[in-house]
């Protein structure tokens, strides 16, 4: 890199250029930092801010806030929708389904919900209830009330089914014309050609 101070130049400045001048040969990916999936874990935090998400905690994995961060800004456009509660619980790797008040069995009180949380097994802990609960009050529409939290437990198994076809014939045989009819009545002592013909005779 060319020198652009001048001959008077201090020392300080002199040591200045020479530190800074090697700045430009680090390489830093500045695009990656605007992208959640593929940004350094360090600038999630703040990536997070950025993106206005409502509920965030510093001990999630690290795959549960970059889709945290990935799905803020649709979960913040349908905020108080059936759509957003699920998007948000989706992120955190919790698949849902909201039952409302009018599809229950009995009817619920108007403007009431539960939460069924499909899981392959029991693995939340009373952390993640609590988490859960708050995403639920933050993107749930007001008038709504959760009443509860159930868990359904899935399990997968591989099925095998066969089939087989067969075809073919049944053949009968009968005696045949002119032939020996084996039944028994006759021994095989050489008076007899196997055409029925007596030799004897």
């Amino acid at each position: 890199m060319s020198k652009l101070l001048p001959p008077n130049s201090t020392k300080f400045e002199m040591n200045f250029e020479s530190a800074f001048s090697r700045v430009s040969n680090i390489e830093v990916n500045i695009r990656s930092f605007n992208d959640p999936l593929n940004a350094p874990v360090e600038v999630l935090p703040w990536l997070a801010w950025e993106r206005s998400v409502d509920v965030w905690n510093k001990d999630w994995t690290e795959i549960q806030k970059r889709q945290v961060i990935q799905t803020s800004l649709k979960n913040h456009s349908i905020k108080g929708t059936i759509g957003s509660l699920d998007g948000a619980l989706n992120s955190l790797g919790f698949p849902i389904v909201v039952q409302e008040w009018f599809n229950m069995v009995p009817q619920g009180k108007p403007y009431t919900f539960n939460i069924f949380i499909k899981t392959s097994q029991n693995n939340i802990s009373k952390f993640d209830f609590k988490e859960l609960t708050k995403v639920v009050r933050t993107y749930k529409n007001l008038r709504s009330h959760l009443t509860g939290i159930s868990l359904v437990l899935e399990s997968t198994s591989n099925i095998y089914t066969a089939a087989a076809v067969i075809t073919g014939q049944e053949i009968e045989f009968a005696q045949a014309a002119g032939g020996l009819y084996l039944d028994g009545t006759w021994l095989l002592d050489g008076s007899y050609r196997l055409n029925g013909v007596n030799l004897s005779e």
